[in-house]
């Protein structure tokens, strides 16, 4: 597994990172057993980096456990700003709040430090007073964290942060959503910081295993994404990727994953395993750099233009 820095700092990040907002059931119920051997089969995997939140359920605390027992050094990446409490999701983004989260985290994941610690998912009206960027640089200062940073959706977010001296952000960077990084790129340069890439396979769509009749659980949040309608375009659209799969590109799955990492900004790209056998042989998924050559630069930008995606 390669490692990058995060922007022009000293943390190394393993470039794949292994996200668990999906073994906290964001696409279904998850056994107790298979969190921890995926969990494990990621260290063994070469996996050094790992992206946590205290929204996520108990997945600070599992984390916490197996990385404790690791024999390697590890990375922690999590989040402050919003929690889940008796059922309700909560945002708060006032200094006392965002201390206490962190707090928190520090114990659940039996660190006194976090490598790095994003506000999660704050609205624009939240940077306005008493701002998080100034409760996130001065627990820097403390000592509390490493780096801060943001996850948000939302450029005109991320691009505030980066203003305000993060040193990461966290957003979506896959083959229909390369534009926010791009957008960005001169932001983050100037930051010397580092892109962790969120959802580098599109939530399982960009894998190109899904037919158009693919249909999610209720409590699957991919059943609120697409409309079967949506979906059904998504899946052609996917298709005509598949140019892209030829020597030692050989899936889409490891078409997109290098995508994802042939942006030289992103520092990492996490990945939501969910079960161990989607990360063995993972280094060979990956493969070796460069991910991407120009001809396949430019095909696929005109491809994604005449699809309009």
């Amino acid at each position: 597994m390669h490692e990058r820095n995060l922007g022009d700092t000293d943390l190394r990040l393993s470039e794949i990172t292994l996200g668990t907002w999906g073994l906290s059931g964001a696409y279904g119920p998850m056994v107790d057993s298979l969190i921890t051997d995926t969990l494990q089969s990621a260290l063994d995997a070469g996996i050094t980096s790992y992206d946590v939140a205290p929204l996520w359920g108990a997945m600070e605390e599992r984390v916490g456990v197996v990385l404790a027992q690791a024999e390697v050094d590890t990375k922690v990446i999590t989040r402050g700003g919003v929690l889940l409490e008796e059922g309700e999701i909560l945002q708060r983004y006032d200094s006392d709040s965002l201390k206490a989260d962190l707090e928190r985290s520090q114990e659940r994941l039996k660190r006194d430090t976090i490598d790095i610690w994003l506000l999660h998912e704050p609205p624009l009206e939240a940077l306005e007073e008493d701002s998080p960027f100034e409760t996130a640089a001065k627990l820097v200062e403390e000592g509390g964290i490493t780096h801060w940073g943001v996850a948000s959706a939302i450029p005109e977010v991320a691009e505030k942060a980066l203003e305000a001296g993060a040193k990461a952000i966290c957003v979506p960077h896959h083959i229909f959503a390369g534009d926010i990084v791009e957008d960005l790129r001169e932001a983050i340069d100037g930051a010397g910081a580092g892109v962790l890439a969120r959802s580098p396979l599109c939530h399982g769509l960009l894998t190109g295993r899904w037919t158009e009749y693919r249909r999610f659980a209720a409590d699957d949040h991919r059943n609120d994404r697409w409309t079967p309608q949506s979906l059904a375009i998504r899946v052609r659209q996917v298709a005509a990727l598949r140019f892209l799969v030829k020597e030692q590109v050989k899936s889409l799955t490891s078409a997109a994953l290098r995508f994802a990492l042939d942006a030289p900004a992103v520092a990492t790209a996490i990945l939501g395993a969910r079960r161990p056998a989607q990360i063995r042989g993972l280094d060979d998924l990956v493969g070796q750099p460069p991910y991407m050559d120009e001809p396949d630069r430019v095909r696929l930008a005109q491809v994604l233009a005449a699809m309009d995606a």
